[in-house]
């Protein structure tokens, strides 16, 4: 028996199925779009744990300093300064060693007197051992002594109250001059020092006269 349906119920059924396939479509890429939008949407953070990683993950790894050398040359020598990264260039002077600088400085100006250890004038050993025996330590009293007892320093190593010995005579391997360092800096060794034609001056090794002389840095403990 064929049932035959009217004209007008096709069209409404036809009408409703397209309502349905539209609505479908419609909810179907609504939810596609939600679930895609997860990977864009930001993240919010709510403990302390994640917020430690998440600051962890944007911080930028630390670029190290690299070494800075400094090189101070003449004709005849080349000595280098090295300040590694992070680090003072030098060590930090003590009181001791401040009252012995300052007993030296006392007496800039002093003429040269060979032996001398007072005003009236004194040599290159007479002011370091009078600046440290005015501080209360005894050092030994000649510049081959001082060089013979003082523990050998790279310059690099060098600080405040530390001695710097010289040949200025014909022999430049014979130690006849010692210095005291008062002021180290990366790229300058100041030190204070009797010399026979100007007495008791400051001078620094970057001078190519005292660096052509220098022989080595030392320590008395």
């Amino acid at each position: 028996m064929n049932v035959s349906i009217p004209l007008s119920r096709k069209q409404d059924l036809n009408k409703n199925r397209s309502i349905h396939i539209v609505s479908f479509s419609l909810l179907t890429l609504l939810f596609l779009g939600l679930t895609s939008c997860g990977s864009s949407k930001p993240k919010v953070v709510t403990t302390k744990r994640e917020a430690a990683r998440t600051s962890i993950k944007k911080e930028k790894p630390a670029t190290a300093r690299p070494a800075r050398t400094m090189i101070v040359k003449t004709p005849e020598k080349e000595f280098s300064f090295t300040e590694e990264p992070d680090q003072k260039p030098y060590e930090e002077s003590t009181s001791f060693i401040d009252e012995v600088i300052d007993n030296a400085m006392d007496y800039k100006g002093v003429k040269y007197r060979y032996g001398g250890t007072t005003r009236k004038g004194m040599d290159c050993s007479g002011l370091i051992c009078t600046a440290f025996k005015e501080a209360g330590k005894t050092v030994p009293r000649t510049s081959r002594s001082m060089y013979a007892t003082a523990q050998e320093m790279d310059l690099d190593e060098v600080r405040k109250g530390d001695f710097l010995f010289f040949a200025t005579g014909r022999n430049k391997r014979q130690v006849n001059h010692v210095a005291l360092i008062t002021r180290v800096t990366p790229g300058e060794i100041e030190f204070i020092h009797s010399t026979t034609s100007r007495g008791v001056m400051t001078s620094t090794l970057n001078e190519a006269y005292w660096l052509n002389a220098f022989l080595r840095a030392g320590r008395i403990e």
